[in-house]
């Protein structure tokens, strides 16, 4: 232990706080122009010879430290926040996902809607189609606050002695794509026993600007309507014609311009009704013709090519690269090329998911297991026992549902993150949000709510109510949208 200073050269010390920068001072106290005791002089030097700055002279870089450390801090959460901002807003914007929800929503606004495709997002905003005052109108909404962007009437119902109408619209797969409505001209009805005449009435197409709802072009389909497919700006129609025959063309949606056309060799259309109409199947760069034989068509120059045996149907579906995949019950499913040409066997068609692409394999439902594949190959990346399908991704998590069960699956190596049984069949799809799943399930009372779980862990985060008479529940530009059956609802 070293020696204790003695008494007698110890001093007394005054702290000094106020500012002694006055007239005459000369920026120090007059104590300081003293002699020390000790033999020291005014340096102001304490007595174990290291050197101390005054006090108050440190407070002005502590301030400015604390100043710089506040704005450094502050603009780092700024730029978090926004690249927060930016990350939702690029996973709102994927079709059928909702923004993240950080609470549980609330409704926020709410409008008439009916008929076959009663509410769809264009062009940012919700578009609703419903009967106003004896009129179908499409109408444009702002999706925050639900202000009227625009509004198109369209078509007058039909009158007594003619069949009902009803417009259905279509958006594209861009926000910025054609809005594309259609709808049956009315035939007369005869009689008590509502028969029709011969004469197969056209099908109007109406094209509209999805940003403020002006006119592109107005045409008509001839024949039978069989089945329409969108392409970019283009429609794909399949009808029915006098013949029996079946003709296939991809027209201009706004001017109704044939592209290319295709007609069946042999006669589709049964007259008697006892064989299921001809339907046309959308795969991505490919489309089918479903009938008693199948033909596959390229979207791009109508090229066969794929024509099924009579009695076999073929089913097509699309892939992220721009291939295709068809299904035949004797075959099995096979990858191919955009050309046709053959990648390798899939056991089943690849489910449709929404989400952000963050699992690059392919999806499959495979009856009692689900399954992960290589989209160049078909090589199994991962299986899994399951009953439950794969209906959505995000943030690398398969989102699976069954017909009572709702769960999670990480989409690297296939392990079951989390399983729920529903206390009742669930008839509306589960949604995420990139942080939840959300469902529609009953709540014992003769309603439902809309519960959340955690993405990966399945732990409930909130339960909302649903209307009594809900009939569907629906990502719609990144929102959630209640659907009931003059109404839709929604929740931010």
């Amino acid at each position: 232990m070293g020696a204790v200073r003695p008494a007698s050269q110890m001093r007394p010390v005054e702290l000094v706080e106020e500012d002694d920068d006055r007239p005459g001072a000369g920026g120090a106290s007059a104590r300081d122009d003293a002699p020390r005791a000790g033999g020291h002089g005014g340096s102001g030097d304490p007595l174990d010879g290291t050197t101390r700055a005054p006090g108050r002279r440190r407070w002005p870089w502590l301030v400015a430290a604390l100043a710089l450390a506040v704005g450094v801090a502050a603009l780092a959460t700024g730029v978090t926040e926004r690249a927060a901002r930016e990350r939702a807003d690029a996973f709102a914007a994927l079709p059928g996902v909702v923004r993240p929800l950080e609470a549980a929503p609330v409704e926020r606004w709410r409008t008439t809607a009916d008929g076959p495709t009663p509410v769809l997002g264009a062009a940012g905003a919700v578009v609703t189609v419903a009967r106003t005052q004896g009129t179908w109108a499409v109408r444009s909404s702002d999706p925050t606050s639900g202000e009227v962007r625009w509004q198109v009437e369209v078509v007058a119902e039909a009158g007594s002695g003619f069949e009902s109408v009803a417009v259905a619209c279509a958006p594209g797969t861009d926000p910025a794509a054609v809005l594309i409505c259609l709808w049956n001209e009315p035939n007369v009805l005869y009689g008590s026993a509502g028969e029709s005449t011969p004469y197969v009435p056209p099908t109007h197409v109406l094209a509209l600007d999805p940003d403020d709802g002006a006119t592109y072009g107005t045409w008509q389909i001839e024949g039978r309507l069989l089945g329409v497919t969108r392409h970019d700006d283009d429609l794909v129609v399949a009808t029915g014609q006098r013949d029996r025959h079946v003709l296939v063309e991809r027209r201009g949606s706004a001017d109704g311009d044939v592209r290319w056309s295709w007609t069946s060799p042999g006669p589709l259309v049964d007259s008697g009704g006892v064989r299921a109409a001809p339907a046309l199947a959308d795969g991505g760069s490919v489309v089918a013709l479903v009938a008693v034989s199948t033909t596959v068509l390229d979207v791009r120059t109508g090229d066969v090519l794929e024509a099924g045996p009579p009695g076999r149907q073929i089913l097509v579906g699309g892939l992220p690269d721009g291939g295709y995949v068809t299904w035949e019950s004797a075959v099995g499913g096979t990858l191919r090329d955009p050309d046709g040409s053959v990648r390798g066997a899939v056991p089943a068609l690849p489910s449709p998911v929404v989400g952000d692409g963050s699992v690059d394999a392919l999806l499959l439902d495979a009856g009692n297991r689900a399954l992960a594949v290589q989209p160049t190959d078909g090589a199994v990346t991962w299986a899994l026992p399951t009953s439950m399908t794969p209906v959505a991704v995000a943030r690398g998590v398969v989102v699976m549902a069954g017909d009572a069960t709702v769960g999670a699956v990480d989409g690297v190596d296939g392990r079951l993150l989390w399983e729920q049984r529903l206390a009742a069949e669930q008839r509306i799809r589960p949604l995420t949000d990139g942080l939840h799943v959300l469902t529609a399930e009953p709540d014992g009372a003769d309603g439902h709510e809309l519960v959340a779980r955690g993405l990966r862990d399945g732990v409930e985060a909130w339960r909302v109510a649903l209307p009594a008479d809900l009939q569907g529940v629906a990502a719609v530009s990144g929102l959630v949208v209640v659907r009931t059956g003059t109404e839709v609802i929604v929740l931010r």
